[in-house]
C-alpha cells in the first residue's frame, strides 16, 4: 500500500515510517546478538575473527545501502512532485546498478580480503576471518538486491512489506544458524552460510511482491537507459556509500590500534560494537524512516514540514538511545556475559560500557539528521560529519589517548565518546541552518 507522506500528522508519518523499520531492525539486531552468542560458544577467537571481518564486510553494506538510499531519496522526491513514471524508471536503474556492482564487489572481495586482514593485524585470527568473509562475498548479490528492493518500497510509503521480509529473513537466520554452526560443524563458516541463505529468502519475498503489485515493471519491457537518472541516484548514493565506507575505514584504523593490546581486546571491541548496534536501533529506524518522509515533503516544497519532521524525529531518537545508554551504564555486566565471561574480555568491555554509552543521545541526533539530509538530496553534509567523526576524530584521538598519553585501551573508548559527542552537536546545528533548502 502506497502512502502520501505530505499530508496528515507529522508525528504519525514519522512513526508510520520508522516503527516498521525499528521492529525489523530490532529482530535483525537480536539475531546479530544471538549470532555472536553462538559464535562466542565456539571460542573467544571466533568472536574476534568476525569482528575483524566486519570493517571489510562494511564495504558491501555501504554499496548496498548507498544505491538503496540514493534510489529511495530520488524516488520519494519524484513521487512528492507527482512524477510517477520517472520514479519507476529510477527504481529499474537502481536494480540494474545493484546487479552489476554486486558482481564486481564479489570478485574484489574474494581477491583482496586476505591482504586487508593481514594489514589490520589479524595474526592468529586470519584463517577464521577468511572462512567467514569468503562465504559472505560469494553471496553478496542477495544482500545488495534485497536492500535496494526494500528501499524502493519505502520510497513509496510502504514500510510494512520490507518489515515483514526482514522479519522472515531474520527468523530464518536464527533457525539456520545453530544448524550450520553446530549441527553441521561448520563453525564460523556456518554463521556466514546461514546469513547468505537468509538473504536469499528475503530477496525472493520482496521481488515477488514487487512484481505482483506492479511497483515497477520488473521485466524491464520498456526500460531505456538514462544517464541522468543514474547520476541522480549516484548523487545521493555515492556520498552515502562513502559515508558508510568511511565508517569501515574508521573501524579499520581503530581495530589496528586495538590490536596492539592483543586479540582479547579485539574481542571486547567486537562485543562493545554489538551492544552499540542495539542502542542505535531506534536511531537507525528513524533515520531510514525520515528519508522518504522528508523526501516527499521536500519534493512538494513543504520546507516547514521538512524541518519539523527532522527535529521531531531527532528528539524521539535521542530519547530512545539515551534510555538504552542508561541501562548499559547501570547494569553492564550481564550484557557482556551473554557473549563471553573471560575475565580479561569482561574487564575491557566493562570499561567500554562505562564510557561510550554516555553519548548515545548524541548518536541519536547525528543519525537522524543524516537521514534528513539524505531525504532532501543533500548527501554531502551527512558524509562530511561522518568523515569528521570516524576518520578524523576517532582514530586520531584514539592513538593520542591510548598510545601517546599512555591511557591504554580505555583511551580508545574515550576517543569514541568524544568523537560521537562532537558529531552529534554539529549535525543538529548544520541541519537547522537550512542550507538544504537550496537545490541539490
Amino acid at each position: 500500500m502506497k502512502r502520501d507522506l505530505t499530508q496528515g500528522s507529522i508525528f504519525r508519518n514519522i512513526m508510520h515510517a520508522a516503527a516498521p523499520m525499528m521492529i525489523a531492525l530490532a529482530v535483525q539486531t537480536g539475531f546479530n546478538v544471538v549470532d555472536s552468542i553462538y559464535v562466542g560458544r565456539i571460542s573467544p577467537e571466533a568472536i574476534g575473527a568476525v569482528a575483524l571481518a566486519f570493517p571489510i564486510m562494511f564495504f558491501m553494506f555501504a554499496l548496498a545501502g548507498g544505491i538503496g538510499i540514493g534510489a529511495n531519496s530520488v524516488i520519494s522526491r519524484l513521487l512528492g512532485a507527482k512524477k510517477t513514471e520517472e520514479a519507476e524508471n529510477v527504481a529499474e536503474h537502481a536494480l540494474l546498478l545493484g546487479a552489476v556492482i554486486s558482481a564486481v564487489l564479489s570478485v574484489l572481495g574474494l581477491l583482496g580480503s586476505k591482504k586487508l586482514l593481514v594489514l589490520m593485524g589479524a595474526g592468529t585470527l586470519l584463517d577464521l576471518s577468511m572462512e567467514y568473509i569468503t562465504v559472505m562475498f560469494t553471496g553478496a548479490i542477495f544482500l545488495i538486491m534485497f536492500t535496494i528492493a526494500n528501499n524502493i518500497f519505502r520510497a513509496h510509503g510502504n514500510f510494512k512489506t520490507p518489515m515483514i521480509a526482514m522479519l522472515i529473513s531474520t527468523c530464518s537466520n536464527i533457525i539456520l544458524d545453530p544448524i550450520f554452526i553446530f549441527a553441521l560443524g561448520l563453525g564460523v563458516r556456518g554463521a556466514a552460510v546461514a546469513t547468505v541463505l537468509s538473504n536469499v529468502i528475503g530477496a525472493i519475498i520482496v521481488f515477488t511482491i514487487l512484481y505482483r503489485r506492479k511497483y515497477i515493471d520488473i521485466c524491464f519491457r520498456y526500460f531505456r537507459y538514462n544517464l541522468v537518472l543514474v547520476k541522480s541516484i549516484f548523487k545521493v548514493g555515492i556520498p552515502t556509500s562513502l559515508n558508510q565506507i568511511s565508517m569501515s575505514l574508521g573501524m579499520f584504523a581503530l581495530i589496528k590500534i586495538v590490536s596492539t593490546f592483543g586479540p582479547l581486546a579485539i574481542t571486547a571491541f567486537g562485543i562493545g560494537f554489538r551492544l552499540d548496534s542495539i542502542a542505535v536501533l531506534p536511531a537507525m529506524g528513524l533515520m531510514m524512516g525520515v528519508i522518504p518522509v522528508v523526501g516527499q515533503n521536500y519534493g512538494a516544497k513543504m520546507y516547514d514540514r521538512v524541518k519539523k519532521t527532522a527535529n521531531r524525529a531527532a528528539i524521539i531518537s535521542a530519547l530512545f538511545t539515551g534510555i538504552v545508554g542508561l541501562i548499559f551504564l547501570i547494569i553492564p555486566k550481564p550484557f557482556i556475559m551473554l557473549f563471553n565471561n573471560d575475565p580479561t574480555i569482561l574487564r575491557y568491555a566493562l570499561a567500554y560500557l562505562r564510557i561510550v554509552p554516555l553519548t548515545y543521545v548524541f548518536m541519536g541526533f547525528g543519525m537522524t539528521m543524516s537521514g534528513a539530509f539524505l531525504g532532501t538530496g543533500h548527501a554531502m553534509p551527512a558524509l562530511a560529519i561522518t568523515v569528521l567523526r570516524v576518520i578524523v576524530l576517532a582514530p586520531i584521538l584514539a592513538y593520542f589517548m591510548a598510545i601517546t598519553l599512555g591511557w591504554g585501551l580505555v583511551g580508545v573508548w574515550w576517543a569514541l565518546m568524544a568523537s560521537t559527542l562532537t558529531a552529534g552537536i554539529i549535525s543538529m546545528i548544520w541541519f537547522n541552518l537550512g542550507t538544504w533548502k537550496k537545490p541539490s
